[in-house]
């Protein structure tokens, strides 16, 4: 094989990989299922990891050495994009941080979760938000009055929380 038709195979797999997406179970049963192997790496870019527990956002943020937690950051370094589906109740343990900061996107109902630093949420801000999507704010935070109007109009669910930390991080 020829040096041109191998490099031709390797960007038609790469490309291929970028489309590619993969749904995984992170329990089944309330049993903390085996995380798959790094090969999956290989195969797709995109992986949405359901049924999260709060332990896997405490573990992850907290950097422990588990093996989700090690799974989870070979996949970061292999630039996997990660959605962790959450529901309302664990909202609340996510850290503001992991929220505005880490390189994984947290979904509530095939949504994502967005959440901004700025103290002033504008028009700017909201605009590029997709419709049925989430909104975490902070009680400091504020939102002009066209953010209100563009929130309403797109049916955007906004998420208050008291401060930054969460329910287990220490005041």
């Amino acid at each position: 094989m020829n040096e041109d038709k191998l490099i031709s195979m390797i960007k038609e797999k790469l490309v291929e990989r970028e489309k590619k997406q993969v749904a995984i179970a992170y329990q089944h049963n309330c049993q903390i299922a085996l995380p798959p192997s790094v090969t999956v790496f290989y195969e797709y870019r995109n992986i949405n990891l359901h049924q999260v527990s709060i332990r896997l956002i405490k573990d992850l943020y907290q950097m422990k050495e588990t093996p989700w937690v090690e799974w989870l950051l070979t996949g970061i370094s292999y630039q996997i994009l990660f959605s962790l589906e959450l529901n309302e109740f664990i909202l609340p343990f996510v850290p503001w941080k992991m929220l505005t900061e880490w390189p994984v996107v947290f979904k509530m109902s095939n949504q994502r979760v967005y959440a901004f630093q700025t103290n002033m949420l504008t028009r700017q801000l909201i605009i590029g938000l997709p419709n049925n999507s989430f909104l975490v704010i902070l009680k400091q935070q504020k939102l002009t009055q066209e953010a209100i109007e563009l929130i309403k109009k797109n049916n955007i669910t906004v998420i208050e929380r008291v401060n930054e930390t969460c329910i287990w991080e220490e005041s």
